[in-house]
């Protein structure tokens, strides 16, 4: 089984559940400026991260994204701004902004159409 893009994205900040509030837009296009500059394809960063829930932030320049992969659990995929696919066995799902779906369980990956940021909702087995 691959591991996920996301969890094992080198570099990547890691939040341990903190009060702090978090201003998803400001740093959505900070994550998008870093993902251009670095042509990465993608930044990440968890906003949230406590026992048994983690939220990820990806920053997507158009073209970019997630490469196919398995889900680690149970999560959620919610398009902030721009327009994104999520591509399963079989299926695809257009999100633009302002939409939801949840991942399915088998190989799927994502890939902006335009830039945009997401918000990456995974339930995760306490570890």
């Amino acid at each position: 089984m691959n591991e996920h893009p996301v969890l094992e994205e080198p570099g990547r900040s890691r939040a341990q559940g903190t009060s702090a509030v978090v201003d998803l837009r400001a740093e959505g296009e900070a994550l998008l400026d870093q993902a251009r500059s670095t042509g990465s394809g993608r930044a990440v960063r968890a906003v949230v991260r406590q026992p048994g829930q983690s939220l990820i932030l990806l920053g997507l320049p158009a073209g970019g994204g997630l490469p196919e992969h398995d889900a680690p659990g149970p999560a959620s995929l919610l398009c902030l701004s721009g327009r994104v696919t999520l591509a399963s066995e079989g299926a695809s799902h257009t999100l633009p902004a302002g939409t939801a779906c949840v991942i399915p369980s088998e190989r799927h990956e994502v890939t902006a159409a335009v830039d945009s940021v997401c918000l990456l909702a995974l339930s995760l087995p306490d570890s």
